[in-house]
């Protein structure tokens, strides 16, 4: 595969960089750089020794992405250095996607960086881009209910695919089902404001939501016919009645998903219809 370094600002098309700018070649992540950061959190107690281990968390972190500038003059230079300022200035969140992670991404910001020839009358720059990556991971290409997500393009060595991928589903017409979260951690909306979305419509009194392998719920305690769509939106922690914000109709509980398969049972409702939406959270 071609090196490719493909950014997406916003809400704007994915397009490659080096499509942008003649004679710029990408050479590829710095690795030294880019590990996880680990943040551990202890509580010292009086008169005992050692420290009680509280929690971890992921810290935001820097991935520094390589780059080649080749330009005929330093007109072309300026011409060239420009334009990638533009880019990158840019204060608006960028995606990031490459060949070597063409199936994952990241969201970050562009810190300050310097384009300078080699030497003295040189044609050629070496130059690093440091973005900050605030949330501190990689996500999967596409959502988990995207009809793309276990296509060749969407998946690669490294995403932990299950072992037939293809029985993996997040649309469900049944009271009892499983869920695969393919995320090397948990997907918890509450405490780490993850992404994931229900999409759920039903008939009958009421609705509960019970993931037995986490031990969490969400209650919907009003009835409904079928023919109204809820939106439960984890980051958010709001619930949706067609597109109007409905907290009070629900028990304000959540629900969170392990990593690998979760147990899921509703409860109260018939014809039911339900789909679990989130993108797969990576550490490199």
């Amino acid at each position: 595969m071609k090196p490719f370094f493909k950014v997406k600002i916003s809400s704007g098309d994915e397009f490659d960089i080096t499509d942008k700018i003649p004679g710029l070649s990408y050479l590829g992540l710095d690795d030294g750089s880019s590990s996880p950061q680990f943040t551990n959190a202890y509580q010292d107690a009086s008169g005992r020794d050692g420290s009680i281990f509280i929690g971890r968390t992921f810290a935001k972190r820097t991935f520094n992405e390589r780059f080649l500038l080749s330009f005929r003059n330093w007109t072309d230079y300026q011409l060239a250095k420009h334009h990638i300022y533009k880019i990158f200035g840019t204060r608006q969140l960028t995606r990031v996607r490459t060949d070597t992670n063409s199936a994952k991404v990241y969201f970050g910001y562009a810190t300050p960086f310097d384009i300078a020839p080699t030497e003295a009358g040189s044609s050629f720059a070496n130059f690093t881009i440091p973005f900050e990556v605030p949330s501190g991971y990689r996500y999967s290409l596409y959502r988990s209910d995207s009809p793309y997500t276990f296509k060749q393009n969407g998946w690669q060595m490294g995403m932990n695919l299950p072992l037939h991928p293809g029985n993996t589903g997040y649309h469900f017409m049944t009271d009892q089902f499983k869920v695969y979260n393919a995320s090397d951690i948990d997907v918890d909306p509450y405490y780490q404001n993850h992404d994931l979305q229900m999409i759920i419509r039903f008939t009958g009194s009421s609705l509960k939501v019970h993931n037995k392998t986490t031990d969490t719920t969400w209650t919907y305690n009003e009835s409904s016919d079928n023919s109204h769509k809820i939106v439960w939106d984890g980051r958010l922690l709001t619930t949706y009645l067609d597109d109007q914000q409905a907290n009070g109709k629900t028990d304000f509980g959540y629900i969170k998903l392990a990593t690998g398969w979760n147990d899921i049972e509703c409860t109260g409702a018939d014809n039911l219809d339900v789909t679990f939406s989130f993108p797969f959270i990576y550490l490199s």
